[in-house]
């Protein structure tokens, strides 16, 4: 390979990446904003994730390990979306869970300034002992309890560890 393919192979690659951890931390930052509950003074309250035994990359791998099926994605949506984990905890009928979505990040140009929008198609919520796996229903905001399946590897001493 030419030094000119090598240098357009490692710029496209940087590209990319700046690209991933603006959309991460974007989508970060927007979930804390729009969802964060308010405690009865109007404080935004956070939930940490520290007691979680599946967080970060583990909880999209273990999401991603579920079918299209599964996950009520079509083939071409399951292929196609990003997968992302919200930084803070979701409390779910009294118990804590992490958020995994599959979402479409999507850029608009309105007046030479670029937007990223998200266009969600499914949600998923892990506990935060790893022993239930909801599945959001968009239309309704109601939740399916998917079959929970074998931790991902690197959460294993850890799931022992609190259980």
């Amino acid at each position: 390979m030419s030094m000119k393919k090598k240098y357009l192979v490692a710029l496209l690659a940087f590209v990319l990446v700046v690209l991933g951890v603006v959309l991460f931390v974007f989508f970060s930052n927007q979930s804390k904003i729009e969802e964060s509950p308010t405690d009865k003074d109007g404080h935004i309250t956070t939930y940490t994730t520290e007691s979680a035994v599946i967080k970060e990359n583990d909880a999209i791998v273990l999401i991603k390990s579920y079918s299209a099926e599964e996950l009520s994605l079509s083939e071409e949506d399951y292929s196609g979306c990003q997968f992302m984990v919200r930084k803070s905890g979701n409390k779910i009928n009294g118990d804590y869970y992490i958020q995994v979505i599959a979402t479409y990040p999507t850029e608009t140009t309105e007046n030479g300034e670029t937007y990223y929008k998200f266009d969600t198609k499914g949600e998923y919520y892990i506990r935060y002992d790893g022993k239930e796996i909801l599945k959001k229903n968009l239309e309704d905001d109601t939740y399916d309890k998917l079959e929970v399946k074998e931790l991902p590897e690197t959460t294993t001493k850890g799931a022992d560890a609190h259980s």
